[in-house]
């Protein structure tokens, strides 16, 4: 049933021509691209910390979550279950991993979620606009053909349920404050036990003609990538919380300029890290290692750049 769907969508992308394909790939791409993590990060630094912080909390915890099910499922990708299915050229570079559950629409369901959450009590038409995004991601990945609906249902169920116990810890914290130590503590342990669960899980292992279907090692880089995301974030996080505490409250140009240059390392973490690591430890581990410094980049050493801007700011030199 999920690739007769598939099929049905694929005659009408067939039918539409380039009319739909390029809107369908603009709207997957926007909330998994590193522009809109990058967004985030600006967020974060320069315009809202509270938003930023539960925005990132959201994005970093729910991608380790739909990775660990992705590796766990090992559901192969529609065009390999069924050779009918031709998924749209463009969409492939991004189609990295098992097919179950759909990181796109996670990252879809956590950014724009988190919005609808925080802001849209005040603005309905924008928790509308919100979910009206993730649905249309969630749609995206089917028309483009690189997933199933199975794929993005349940991947928005995750996010969904990972928000709403996000929501629950953030009222906690609200509360208790010293309750972030805990919760650091059991972000960094489920980084490590997943990266455990990953190595050493057995993997589908296929031949066609003598060759290996779909390489493990391969599926196995976003899993590394996220756990590294988690394990970096929550000592970055607890350092910010308990130490730093920047402002965003009153919003400077040298905050603004600050934040838009620490942009720059960031993408070099990103692009460049991995690649130089890779020799040393292998593309798995490096993965992990860049994610893990890139998620305490971003929310530890940034922030120490910005408090003690601020605190030039509020003591100038006489």
């Amino acid at each position: 049933m999920d690739i007769q769907y598939l099929l049905l969508l694929q005659q009408l992308r067939d039918a539409a021509g380039a009319l739909l394909t390029p809107l369908m790939q603009l709207v997957s791409d926007l909330a998994a691209s590193s522009v809109t993590i990058g967004a985030a990060a600006f967020v974060f630094w320069a315009v809202d910390r509270h938003f930023g912080g539960f925005l990132m909390l959201n994005y970093v915890g729910s991608s380790l979550l739909v990775q660990v099910a992705k590796l766990t499922a090992c559901v192969y990708r529609p065009w390999v279950r069924d050779a009918r299915v031709h998924p749209a050229a463009a969409a492939l570079e991004t189609a990295t991993g098992y097919s179950f559950p759909s990181g796109h629409t996670q990252s879809a369901a956590a950014i724009y979620g988190s919005v609808g959450l925080w802001y849209g009590r005040k603005r309905r038409w924008l928790a509308v606009l919100m979910v009206v995004m993730i649905l249309l991601t969630a749609f995206s990945r089917n028309y483009l053909g690189v997933h199933t609906p199975q794929d993005v249902l349940v991947s928005m169920a995750l996010t969904g349920a990972y928000l709403w116990l996000n929501g629950k810890v953030a009222a906690r914290l609200e509360r208790q404050p010293g309750f972030d130590l805990p919760v650091a503590a059991a972000g960094m342990a489920f980084a490590l036990a997943a990266v455990a669960w990953f190595s050493l899980k057995s993997y589908p292992m296929d031949y066609v003609d003598g060759a290996l279907l779909v390489d493990p090692l391969v599926m196995m880089e976003d899993g590394f990538m996220a756990a590294g995301m988690v394990f970096g974030f929550y000592p970055g996080w607890l350092i910010e919380r308990r130490w730093l505490r920047f402002s965003t409250s009153r919003r400077t140009a040298a905050q603004y300029a600050l934040a838009a240059a620490a942009l720059v390392p960031m993408l070099l973490i990103y692009k460049l890290l991995p690649r130089l690591l890779a020799a040393l430890t292998g593309p798995l581990w490096a993965e992990f290692i860049s994610c893990a410094f890139l998620a305490f980049y971003v929310m530890a050493l940034v922030p120490a750049l910005i408090c003690r801007l601020q605190r030039r700011q509020n003591h100038p030199q006489p």
